[in-house]
């Protein structure tokens, strides 16, 4: 919008899209149905269970958090990698290298993790890290497939949508339908639908993603835009409610 121009991406946090679960807060309190497609920050549903949500992609990132336990006195950030390209190549870097943080896995396991300038020096996205010398262990940092959507059917509100965990092979095949063809993905429409999956945790809700074909020529000049002030700069996924378990946990995305 006109006098917003100053505003940089990177100035932004942007509201992510949930997914309620069964164990989500909100689904238990009964604020709103599970399999329901919400905002995290006003809980505004975007789509009933079942049905499906249009959003029509403007920029894209991966980036990894380093959560505290939530067992560890509730979770919460610890520290973010972002990418970065250096000599053609892209590195993750952190946001608070050399820096030692003390958690407790699941509540009980002392643990010290170290991030170094970059995380292929730490290997904090290896598995064996998230206890340090038991190569049997999990991984320290989860790995956040962060899409920036623009909502058509919401006045061409603006969210995230951020996958991890057991969502991370959904971010793939969505990477892969985002290869193919040769339109810029802001000229393309995608629907969003919540259906049941289940791993070995259990039965939980994840996202059907289909193509919906193509924004309309008005869209498309709004869209090539958006994109624009998004280019070559990073944004920031609002994880305030300190959602960090993905599908099988509190909902986050």
């Amino acid at each position: 919008p006109r006098g917003t121009e100053s505003i940089e991406s990177g100035d932004i946090t942007i509201p992510r899209i949930k997914l309620g679960q069964g164990t989500s807060d909100e689904v238990k309190d009964g604020t709103l149905k599970e399999g329901a497609i919400f905002l995290n920050l006003t809980k505004e549903v975007l789509a009933e269970p079942g049905k499906p949500l249009r959003g029509v992609p403007v920029a894209r990132a991966k980036e990894y958090i380093l959560w505290r336990p939530r067992k560890d006195n509730g979770g919460g950030i610890l520290a973010r990698a972002k990418p970065v390209v250096e000599d053609g190549n892209i590195r993750y870097k952190w946001d608070k290298p050399n820096t030692t943080f003390d958690v407790k896995v699941d509540g009980k396991i002392a643990a010290k993790w170290t991030t170094k300038e970059y995380i292929d020096e730490d290997g904090l996205d290896q598995w064996g890290s998230e206890i340090p010398g038991n190569s049997d262990s999990g991984i320290a940092a989860t790995a956040h497939h962060n899409y920036v959507l623009v909502l058509p059917d919401h006045d061409d509100m603006v969210a995230a949508l951020s996958l991890s965990r057991s969502s991370a092979k959904k971010a793939k095949d969505y990477n892969a339908l985002l290869k193919l063809g040769s339109a810029p993905m802001w000229a393309r429409v995608f629907t969003f639908t919540s259906i049941d999956e289940q791993n070995d945790q259990g039965k939980f809700k994840n996202f059907k993603i289909e193509n919906a074909g193509y924004a309309t020529a008005d869209e498309y000049k709004r869209y090539a835009g958006m994109a624009a002030g998004f280019a070559g700069k990073s944004f920031n996924v609002d994880h305030s409610d300190g959602d960090d378990e993905g599908t099988t946990g509190n909902g986050a995305l």
